[in-house]
């Protein structure tokens, strides 16, 4: 199966990071050049094709366009039945996708992340498609029952530009009163990680509660000071 990707921005470029070691067939777009060209000398599977090209010998095919690229470009495109496109243009409609794209099949909207390049990794996919799973087997598909499902973890899923952002505000004051800065940051990221992978979150937060201890005092003073509805408010505004 040759996998062919149109766009190589961030996301597709983790994509590939991860699917090419395992040894299938790869074509990249020669849109972000040093992308693309860092790919193919990386990985012996890995070819750079125009976009013609890239459509024409893949299989499966993987969107990382801007809507508007895409709205642009993919007409201009020859598609064949039997081919089946991965969109992972997240403001794309899957339909729209569709209309763009016949006579090839628009198979799921899929939203990975950049830690996909380095380790397992979830994303988000919507519909269910044996062929994202067949695709992404090393990693954790969460397949989403419904548009209003995916929709709204695609939004709360903004919520980790934020938590990064506090944790680096945490190992900056960390390093500002005495810490090393590169500990502070290592430090943060295994605690958090840690914790986050061993409890839910709602017994995680509980056993946090303690009165009068470190992480219920600053909770209280985020609270008071409007973090946590400012956040739902943020959520709400996306």
């Amino acid at each position: 199966m040759t996998l062919g990707f149109l766009g190589t921005g961030t996301i597709a470029t983790a994509v590939v990071h991860a699917l090419a070691p395992l040894g299938q067939p790869i074509l990249v777009s020669e849109r972000s050049a040093r992308h693309s060209a860092t790919l193919a000398t990386t990985y012996p599977n890995v070819t750079v094709a125009s976009n013609a090209g890239v459509t024409a010998a893949a299989d499966v095919l993987f969107l990382g366009l801007m809507p508007d690229t895409a709205r642009g470009l993919l007409p201009e495109l020859s598609f064949r039945a039997g081919q089946r496109v991965i969109s992972f243009i997240a403001d794309l409609p899957l339909a729209e996708v569709q209309a763009l794209i016949g006579p090839a099949t628009a198979e799921s909207l899929v939203l990975p992340f950049p830690a996909i390049a380095q380790t397992r990794s979830p994303l988000i996919a919507f519909p269910e498609s044996g062929l994202v799973r067949e695709i992404f087997v090393g990693h954790d598909v969460f397949a989403m029952s419904s548009e209003a499902e995916f929709r709204a973890l695609l939004s709360a899923q903004a919520v980790l530009s934020p938590v990064v952002e506090l944790l680096l505000t945490a190992s900056d004051w960390a390093a500002a009163n005495g810490a090393d800065a590169s500990k502070a940051q290592d430090f943060l990221r295994r605690l958090i990680a840690s914790n986050l992978e061993a409890s839910p979150l709602a017994p995680l937060l509980a056993s946090l509660a303690t009165e009068g201890g470190y992480n219920a005092r600053l909770r209280a003073h985020m609270d008071s000071a409007g973090s946590f509805t400012a956040l739902k408010n943020g959520l709400d505004a996306l």
